[in-house]
């Protein structure tokens, strides 16, 4: 019986699992053809968790022979091919994505950046005869250096506008790190809290946090399946708030994307998919999840201490608070959690109990009080709020729907963010000592729910209501409702809408709209778009876009779009743009003129990176990111970048890799003529959170 054993040289292997590539591995072998397979490998090649936690594994942590023969697992391994193929059984495999095992995480190398977005304007016009100044200036800049696991990050911005006096404040400044133990995230410095139980908050100090990137996918919350078509080899990019959360390119035809894990449970899903030709088209898909479920044994938690920090521009006090969430999963599925949230003006505390259903979804139900310190009472807010969740992923349906109901049963309950506006004490406000002013609308009930729905290859329909009802008997509250519909009937992309909005105290409003574009490649004008918009409100305001886009050069670097319009409350305006995507960043030019009004718009995004090969030049960064080196080898296409090639050195930066996850970079073949087929032109790397990863590639000219 094998216990301990003596490795040989350990080589990088490609593994296929039941028919499947999964990448290229730097395996052991404690014979010349018996590969070391371990817990994780095997739990990352799709083997069930509890079925490996049943096997026998020697003390070098290999799995026994006999454990792989009693669950009938085959492996062969081929050493000229340095191969090694697995048949898991259906019974115990799972398709789904377990995860990296932690020993192939990579930090990436020692490197530092800058990451630049900078517009200017200039206006003209009847409309800024007054104005201080003609022109505004927008510029920020994002400066990193990465150190081992540590990722340092500045964020100073200046903003110049018509009005006011130029302005320089620094939005983010932090130092944070993975603690691959604990799977967690540490971070010193400018955050934001957590949003899972507690309204989020911007702060300034200490947070520890389980990080869900980094453990198997099958003990993470549901990920929404993105569904969508593509007409050529195209580059689909996921954002969330703004933020690109996923990146990846797509084959012409159909795609699905399931591995996509919006790191924040509640916030609209954006997903833009940039053809080969440099057209895109973007759609929207409204996300909700459970933050607080957690798998039987596993415990979640979030620890921050800090101050409370105020967004830029707004004057209000900045206390000290500390907070702590914890989530722990029982059996049956289900997880209770709880949390504390603790400033000197403000308590509150949260209980609560969720369930999975598994087919049924999942929901969760808990109860929140809280206490805040109200100057305008010389007394005490209290209340209490309920709440439920819900969220369910139909993958058969490809469809997802979430539901969010909030009851407050008794008044005066107050967030953080409300009890620290509320400490502003205004001199109108008081009479001999007595505040005279108005109180706060006390919250009633508070209803969200959204609906997304894909009915074929290229439509999907959604829909979201949101109704929230206040105490008092001539306060009405306010409900809105929104419904769209896009589509793709040959050359035609559709786009249809409806918005709806009753609010508290003035008119409701309501409006729908339709967006067309059609591809002229019929007449001719290939790579060219003819585009109309027009927009219906209630008042009878109507206005009406239309307009040609297209892109233009032998790589489609450079686009284009000119529009005119007519509004009947704003009247008829021009607008002209041009973009240009190159290697070291993009720069974007307009022009618009209306009736009392001109202006010239330029904004320039990109970055540079210093490492120990030199210094790379490359487009806007996202937060993981690679620099690819191919020595000698200027102007090669890099596949993971759209619209980047090898600079002077060889060198080129991919700006957004996934971490925790197999990324594959890989170059275009078809600028390596002269290469020889056995040439190695991907390359895996499985990046940490932050990293920024180093691939060297060697090319073997092809011999005579």
């Amino acid at each position: 019986m094998m216990t301990s054993v003596c490795f040989a040289e350990a080589n990088k292997t490609y593994i296929i699992v039941n028919g499947a590539y999964r990448g290229r591995v730097l395996l052991n072998f404690y014979q010349e053809d018996k590969p070391c397979l371990t817990a994780p490998l095997l739990r990352e090649w799709g083997v069930r968790h509890k079925f490996v936690d049943k096997m026998r594994f020697s003390s070098n942590l290999c799995v026994m022979p006999d454990a792989l023969e009693k669950f009938d697992i085959l492996h062969f391994y081929d050493p000229i091919a340095q191969l090694v193929t697995l048949v898991i059984p259906d019974d115990i495999f799972t398709n789904m994505e377990n995860g990296v095992a932690t020993s192939r995480w990579n930090n990436g190398v020692t490197a530092l950046f800058v990451d630049y977005h900078i517009n200017y304007a200039h206006y003209a016009g009847e409309k800024y005869q007054d104005a201080e100044r003609r022109n505004s200036l927008y510029a920020d800049i994002t400066t990193g250096f990465n150190i081992g696991p540590w990722r340092l990050r500045y964020e100073p911005i200046y903003q110049k506008d018509t009005w006011g006096d130029p302005t320089w404040h620094t939005e983010r400044a932090v130092a944070f790190r993975s603690i691959e133990r604990l799977r967690s995230s540490l971070s010193i410095g400018d955050s934001n809290t957590s949003s899972s139980l507690f309204d989020s908050v911007k702060y300034r100090g200490f947070s520890l946090s389980s990080d869900d990137r980094m453990l198997p996918d099958g003990l993470r919350t549901f990920s929404p399946w993105i569904r969508g078509y593509a007409r050529s080899n195209a580059k689909v990019t996921v954002r969330q708030m703004g933020e690109v959360i996923y990146q990846t390119f797509v084959s012409p035809g159909t795609f699905i994307l399931k591995d996509v894990y919006p790191p924040a449970p509640d916030g609209d899903i954006d997903i833009t998919i940039q053809e080969s030709d440099g057209t895109e088209s973007t759609r929207k898909i409204p996300y909700s999840a459970m933050p607080n479920l957690a798998h039987i044994g596993q415990w979640k938690y979030d620890f921050t201490v800090g101050k409370y920090q105020n967004y830029f521009g707004v004057e209000q006090q900045e206390p000290l608070f500390q907070q702590i969430s914890l989530s722990y999963g029982l059996p049956s599925d289900t997880t209770i959690y709880a949390g504390i949230l603790h400033s000197d003006m403000y308590r509150s505390t949260v209980i609560g109990v969720g369930k999975s259903f598994g087919a049924w979804g999942a929901i969760s139900v808990d109860n929140s009080f809280a206490e805040a310190e109200d100057p305008r009472i010389k007394g005490k807010d209290r209340g209490n709020m309920a709440r439920v969740r819900y969220a369910k992923a139909f993958p058969s349906l490809e469809s997802a729907l979430s539901v969010l109901y909030q009851y407050y049963p008794k008044q005066h309950y107050r967030t953080f963010n409300e009890t620290v506006a509320q400490q502003n004490i205004y001199s109108w406000d008081w009479e001999d000592g007595v505040f005279v002013g108005d109180f706060d609308i006390e919250k009633k009930f508070r209803l969200e729910m959204s609906y997304n729905q894909y009915i074929t290859d290229s439509s999907s329909l959604y829909v979201t209501v949101s109704r929230e009802a206040m105490r008092g008997a001539h306060n009405k509250g306010e409900t809105s409702f929104e419904l769209g519909y896009n589509d793709s009937w040959g050359d035609l992309d559709i786009s249809v809408y409806a918005e709806y909005t009753n609010y508290s105290y003035s008119k409701a409003e309501s409006q729908i709209g339709i967006s067309l574009s059609l591809a002229l490649d019929a007449i001719n004008l290939p790579r060219m778009k003819l585009n109309y918009d027009r927009t219906q409100v209630k008042d009878s305001t109507d206005s009406r876009r239309i307009g040609v886009s297209g892109t233009l050069l032998d790589d489609y670097s450079l686009s284009y779009d000119l529009s005119t319009s007519k509004d009947r409350k704003y009247g008829d305006s021009e607008d002209y743009s041009a973009d240009y995507q190159y290697n070291a960043g993009d720069l974007r030019v307009g022009y618009s003129k209306g009736e009392d009004y001109r202006q010239q718009t330029a904004e320039i995004t990109g970055s540079a990176v210093l490492h120990s090969h030199g210094l790379t030049l490359g487009q806007s960064l996202g937060e993981t990111i690679a620099i690819v080196s191919l020595p000698g080898k200027p102007g090669v296409g890099v596949d993971n970048q759209y619209g980047t090639t090898t600079d002077w050195r060889g060198n080129a930066i991919v700006s957004t890799l996934t971490p925790y996850r197999v990324n594959r970079l890989s170059l275009n073949r078809y600028d390596l003529p002269d290469m020889d087929d056995d040439t190695l032109l991907e390359i895996e790397v499985v990046p940490t959170a932050g990293a920024i990863m180093f691939s060297h590639f060697k090319t073997n000219p092809k011999s005579n």
